[in-house]
C-alpha cells in the first residue's frame, strides 16, 4: 500500500515539474534600476496659422526618434530622447516653397500608472536643444538658415508588455521650440514652433 501511495504521489507531481522547466511566467510590469531602448515613429501635425510669404508653411508629415529610459522607481523614470521632424510649406504657383527640419534632443521624466502591470498608463516631459533650420527654395536658388535654442516637450502615453523584453505602445506629445534669430528672419518672424506629434513606439529593456 506504501508503493502504491508513493506512486500515485510521484505522478501527480510530475507535471508541475514540467511545467514549471518549460512554461514560466513572464515577468510583466516594471522593476526598479532597469534600462530600455524606444524607436518612435508616427506623424507630426503643426500648428493651424504658421505661414510663410502668404503660403502655409508647414502641412502634415512624418517623425521618427529614439530614447533612452532608466527606471529610478518602478513608477518613475529618467533618459533621453531624440526626434526629427520636417515640414514642407505650400508651393507658389512658381513651385517656390519653404522647409523646416526641427531635431530635439532632451532630458526627459516619465510618471507611469499602474506600473506592476502589463499596461500601463503614463505622463512625460522633456526640457532640452532644439536645432531648426529654415530651407526657402526660389527657383534654382537655394537660402538656409540654421541655429539652435531651448525645447520642451509634455506628452501622455500607453504601452503594453508583450514579454519580458518587448514593449509596444502608443504616444502623444506636444512640441514648443524657441527659433534663433537667423532662423526667426527666415520664418517671416516667427519667435517659436509648436507642434503635436502622434507616434507608435517598440522598446526593448534589459
Amino acid at each position: 500500500m506504501k508503493k502504491l501511495f508513493l506512486l500515485v504521489a510521484l505522478l501527480a507531481a510530475a507535471p508541475a515539474v514540467f511545467a514549471q522547466d518549460y512554461y514560466g511566467v513572464p515577468d510583466y510590469g516594471l522593476r526598479k534600476n532597469t534600462t530600455r531602448v524606444e524607436f518612435y515613429g508616427g506623424l507630426a501635425l503643426p500648428q493651424k496659422n504658421w505661414e510663410v510669404d502668404g503660403l502655409k508653411a508647414a502641412n502634415t508629415t512624418w517623425t521618427a526618434g529614439i530614447g533612452f529610459e532608466r527606471n529610478v522607481f518602478n513608477f518613475l523614470s529618467l533618459g533621453l530622447d531624440g526626434n526629427y521632424v520636417q515640414f514642407d510649406s505650400d508651393k507658389d504657383p512658381a513651385g517656390n516653397f519653404v522647409r523646416t527640419g526641427i531635431a530635439t534632443g532632451l532630458v526627459d521624466a516619465r510618471l507611469y500608472l499602474f506600473p506592476a502591470q502589463a499596461t500601463r498608463l503614463y505622463v512625460t516631459g522633456g526640457v532640452g536643444i532644439g536645432y531648426v533650420y529654415a530651407r526657402k527654395t526660389i527657383g534654382a536658388q537655394r537660402v538656409t538658415k540654421d541655429g539652435t535654442d531651448l525645447a520642451a516637450m509634455l506628452g501622455v502615453g500607453i504601452e503594453f508588455d508583450i514579454d519580458d523584453e518587448w514593449i509596444f505602445g502608443a504616444e502623444g506629445r506636444y512640441y514648443h521650440i524657441k527659433t534663433e534669430e537667423d532662423v526667426k528672419d527666415a520664418l517671416n518672424g516667427k519667435e517659436k514652433i509648436h507642434y503635436t506629434a502622434v507616434m507608435i513606439k517598440l522598446g526593448y529593456r534589459f
